[in-house]
């Protein structure tokens, strides 16, 4: 799945890989942002995890990997699965 934002400011489609949205769902799933648990709930190393983190954050435009998350909430990316 790749999930499209429209920038208004950039005028262009940002996109958000399979990879990164897989990542964002594991932290909720892991409750999480830690490279090690992911890493290895995600099957991939940790210089991957922490690459795609990188990737995240300058998607979302954040700061640390909490602020991504809840920014990919505000935006309805990602859901936290309720119970």
């Amino acid at each position: 799945m790749i999930v499209n934002i429209s920038d208004n400011a950039h005028s262009h489609e940002k996109r958000l890989t399979p990879a990164l949205y897989r990542l964002l769902e594991a932290c909720l799933e892991k409750k999480t942002t830690n490279t090690k648990v992911l890493a290895a709930h995600l099957c991939r190393s940790p210089a991957t995890i922490r690459t795609e983190f990188q990737r995240v954050l300058a998607f979302m435009d954040a700061h640390c990997r909490y602020e991504a998350l809840r920014a990919a909430e505000e935006n309805g990316l990602i859901r936290r699965k309720r119970r």
